[in-house]
């Protein structure tokens, strides 16, 4: 890196570095079919259908996403020293981990929020406003399933007493998503 770009970059708030970097990130993954490799391969605008099924493509995103949640939820919470050791614990470690993989921007409030259930809702999400920017087809926007998919096997890498369902998401029609974290006594 030239001394120019360190010298950019060590003026640049830590905070600023991190919503780019999770806002890029999450921008390629959005854009890996339609907008990048589409016109490589010389076939139409949506790449995943050619492709694949709409089930095969769900059950790839399904592994992705749920060995992410597996190995990327402990880490966090043992760099961050976060507790889980209720749905408030577990709620706090999800925005944790949401703001690293999805960036800040989010705007959610809690309508539950005890030590065995959390309720959130999601008004404003990086992912969703993604694939609205990019005009994403709709049949693919995996982020109801690939966040449920995620959290739970994150969590439950972290303790199997802790639950999650997604019961509202935009891509069902939904004018927001709606989480719920619940933390069973076995």
């Amino acid at each position: 890196m030239g001394e120019t770009s360190r010298k950019l970059l060590e003026k640049l708030p830590i905070e600023k570095c991190w919503a780019i970097t999770a806002k890029t990130l999450w921008r390629f993954i959005v854009l890996r079919g339609d907008k990048l490799i589409a016109p490589l391969l010389g076939i139409g605008k949506d790449i995943v259908s050619p492709l694949w099924s709409k089930d095969k493509w769900y059950e790839i995103n399904e592994k992705i996403f749920a060995d992410g949640g597996r190995m990327f939820y402990p880490w966090v919470k043992e760099t961050f020293n976060i507790a889980v050791e209720n749905a408030i614990g577990a709620d706090k470690i999800g925005h944790v981990v949401a703001c690293f993989v999805w960036g800040p921007e989010w705007e959610y409030e809690h309508i539950e929020k005890t030590e065995k259930r959390v309720v959130t809702r999601a008004f404003t999400c990086p992912c969703w406003e993604a694939y609205e920017e990019f005009e994403v087809d709709p049949e693919f926007r995996p982020c109801d399933i690939s966040e449920e998919l995620y959290v739970r096997a994150g969590l439950k890498a972290i303790d199997s007493k802790v639950t999650f369902k997604t019961t509202k998401a935009r891509p069902r029609g939904d004018p927001y998503c709606e989480f719920i974290r619940e933390f069973r006594e076995e």
